[in-house]
């Protein structure tokens, strides 16, 4: 079962956007399949470093096209982005040094942060979006 399906409410109604959010969320969804198998200690290292990474390809996708559409909620998007990057490096570097066991308060955490960022900022975004194009 997964830990957050993909529906059309989490739809922002960009094509682009849209597509990368189902890719993080079936990212997130590995993530959480593996700590479920209990042998996932090996998998969650490089899944989490793709989720990083995924999430910061995504981000500069969204900051581009706020950019573009010159988005007057920018900076606080921003730097809701940036939170999030910050807080998630930070559990994967205790996850990887073993100072913290990979948790579901970390999966959590993501998910939270993933359903709520969509379904408040990023659907702003992509309304705005859609009136400049």
């Amino acid at each position: 079962m997964p830990i957050v399906a993909w529906d059309v409410s989490l739809s922002v109604g960009n094509n682009v956007i849209d597509e990368h959010h189902r890719h993080l969320i079936a990212l997130l969804n590995k993530a959480y399949d593996e700590f479920c198998d209990k042998n996932s200690t090996v998998a969650m290292g490089p899944l989490l470093e793709e989720l990083i990474d995924y999430a910061t390809y995504h981000f500069a996708h969204e900051e581009k096209l706020m950019k573009a559409t010159s988005y007057p909620e920018a900076a606080q998007h921003l730097q809701e982005h940036e939170r999030f990057v910050k807080r998630v490096t930070e559990m994967q570097k205790d996850f990887v040094t073993g100072d913290v066991p990979f948790s579901l308060e970390l999966l959590s955490f993501m998910r939270n942060w993933l359903v709520n960022h969509i379904s408040k900022v990023d659907t702003k975004l992509g309304a705005y979006a859609s009136t400049r194009h």
